[in-house]
């Protein structure tokens, strides 16, 4: 189960940088039909259907961007870890794509194997996604959520959830990009109040699908994920200190927000409380984090990373730190 995904430097920095363009002619084609309104029924079917894509892929050593962003040898054991390649130009519609071949993988795991996930949470997730789609169908419409996964059974496969819900999370995470960068051009570059509005409230969304993901990622036992899933974290299968926190997208976000700090620092007060409201989501997603690492036994088990404090300690000072950079003074 490969994910083609974007260097996050290649993501779009405007909203209406979203649209497909017409040589991605197999997801604009699906998009717009999802934008227009597939029953339940047809969904997966059409998903299923989108082709391969296209021409080889090839992977960029290095990308430089406004952003601080290296994509050394720790960032790359863990795309492969996690069966992901990457690629620096957004042709025959990778950004679109990997929206596309994330939901049909989160409706495909969620029917398959279910969810204890209430339905409020998985919306949040599944609208994102679809939200998403639309937009790079260059539409704007809210679609209701068609799939409804049932009850969690206990046969799931871990590994498969795992890898599963990591590809979501990933590019939840580019949206997450996405939202911010179309935030602060809006603001700092075209004076457009309304836009710089949209692009934080999309940000504050995509947060709660966020915190939606990493819960349908770990919804198996603590014994699975120490006797099946941590051992392929750990050496000598990939090297000391691997980490989540090594994920690419994770990585250039955080810098990211450290990028548009000046702007939330000075914020319009008619943005003031949209701002609070995405700072409150930022942290409900460390809580998430911190709550799956808990269930595993990381509230008194060291964390990969560091091999010394809890994970969840790890979390909670990584909660502070990144709220505080965000919030205002």
């Amino acid at each position: 189960m490969t994910l083609i995904l974007l260097h996050p430097t290649s993501l779009p920095r405007r909203e209406e940088q979203l649209s497909l363009a017409v040589d991605a002619p197999a997801p604009l084609r699906l998009a717009r039909r999802l934008a227009a309104g597939v029953s339940g029924t047809d969904l997966l079917d059409r998903l299923r259907a989108l082709p391969p894509r296209s021409g080889s892929v090839a992977l960029a050593e290095r990308v430089d961007s406004g952003v601080p962003y290296t994509y050394d040898h720790r960032l790359r054991e863990f795309d492969e870890h996690f069966g992901v390649e990457r690629v620096d130009v957004d042709t025959d519609g990778v950004f679109a794509r990997s929206l596309l071949v994330a939901y049909r993988s989160l409706l495909e795991e969620g029917l398959a194997s279910g969810t204890r996930m209430s339905w409020a949470r998985w919306s949040a997730l599944v609208s994102m996604l679809q939200t998403m789609i639309v937009r790079c169908a260059g539409e704007t419409a809210d679609l209701p959520v068609a799939v409804r996964p049932p009850l969690l059974r206990w046969h799931l496969d871990p590994e498969r959830r795992w890898r599963v819900g990591h590809h979501v999370f990933f590019v939840v995470t580019q949206c997450l990009i996405v939202a911010l960068q179309s935030f602060v051009t809006a603001l700092r570059e075209d004076d457009d109040l309304a836009g710089a509005r949209r692009g934080l409230r999309l940000a504050t969304r995509l947060l709660d699908a966020s915190s939606a993901a990493f819960v349908f990622t770990a919804e198996f036992g603590a014994n699975q994920y120490h006797h099946t899933v941590r051992p392929t974290m750990e050496p000598p299968f990939v090297s000391a200190g691997f980490s989540g926190l090594l994920s690419p997208d994770h990585h250039y976000l955080v810098r990211l927000f450290a990028e548009v700090r000046p702007t939330l620092r000075a914020l319009p007060a008619d943005l003031v409380a949209d701002h609070a409201a995405f700072v409150r989501a930022l942290g409900a997603v460390y809580e998430s984090h911190k709550y799956v690492c808990a269930r595993f036994g990381g509230d008194t088990g060291a964390s990969l990373r560091t091999g010394a404090l809890p994970a969840v300690e790890v979390l909670h000072a990584l909660k502070l730190a990144r709220t505080k950079i965000v919030g205002r003074p």
